[in-house]
């Protein structure tokens, strides 16, 4: 059965790749996005299926441009929430913390306490939402980034307990990528690296099993256990060491 999706940061990465595989599934997708040019590339090739909304997730009037979407789309199934932003800040520049505060904090929140009200009312949907492997410690060279993804993912989560306290039929998924080949995947020192084809599939995978967590690539989950249970006498040298060999390369 087609469903309904809507993506919040689908006009490229791994949001772009989800939204394409939807549509080639049967599905009407929307697609709320900041960069207007992009959104109406991907409209002009599927202009049946694509809906689109200029808008930046830090806007105050950001519900009312979900719930316009939505309303133009009949309803949605799924909301997919793939905005994000991220930059290496070893300086700690308030800018750039600020900016990704703003951004995977202030407006991921928006997005994911919109979708809870409009499927609470309507009484069942799914809302995903993609975090980082960073979610699970903290990075020196990238501060705010690791912990706004910490906040996403907790914040994920108190929703799926959230729901099934409520026993509401509202799904909600968490997924969970490592290092992906796409705009935000800086770096010279990744490893484990995944094209955004495999990573949207195994995404969208996950989304359509319903599943409550998913880690893109799978063996990411391994990476994710060893940060967590790496204890501090452990991890701080570690990380520390990484980056003095990374400086002197």
């Amino acid at each position: 059965m087609s469903k309904n999706v809507l993506i919040v940061g689908g006009s490229s990465g791994l949001g772009k790749r989800l939204a394409e595989l939807y549509v080639l599934d049967g599905c009407q997708v929307g697609i709320i996005a900041r960069r207007e040019e992009l959104l109406k590339e991907i409209q002009q090739k599927f202009p049946s299926n694509i809906h689109i909304c200029t808008a930046d997730i830090c806007d105050d009037i950001i519900d009312e441009k979900i719930n316009a979407l939505i309303n133009e789309m009949d309803g949605i199934d799924i909301m997919i929430v793939a905005a994000s932003t991220g930059e290496i800040n070893e300086e700690l520049i308030t800018s750039i913390e600020n900016k990704t505060a703003d951004v995977n904090v202030k407006g991921y929140l928006r997005v994911l306490t919109s979708a809870w009200h409009y499927f609470a009312q309507r009484g069942q949907g799914q809302i995903a939402g993609i975090t980082s492997i960073a979610a699970i410690r903290g990075n020196k060279m990238a501060p705010a980034y690791n912990a706004s993804k910490a906040f996403q993912s907790s914040y994920l989560e108190a929703l799926r307990v959230k729901s099934k306290f409520k026993n509401s039929n509202i799904k909600i998924t968490e997924l969970i990528p490592g290092f992906v080949r796409t705009a935000m995947g800086k770096g010279d020192r990744m490893f484990w690296v995944s094209s955004v084809e495999k990573a949207a599939r195994q995404c969208k995978r996950a989304i359509d099993k319903k599943r409550q967590k998913a880690y893109i690539t799978k063996r990411w989950w391994l990476i994710y256990l060893l940060l967590k249970f790496l204890p501090i006498f452990i991890y701080d040298p570690l990380m520390n060491a990484a980056w003095k060999m990374k400086s002197k390369l």
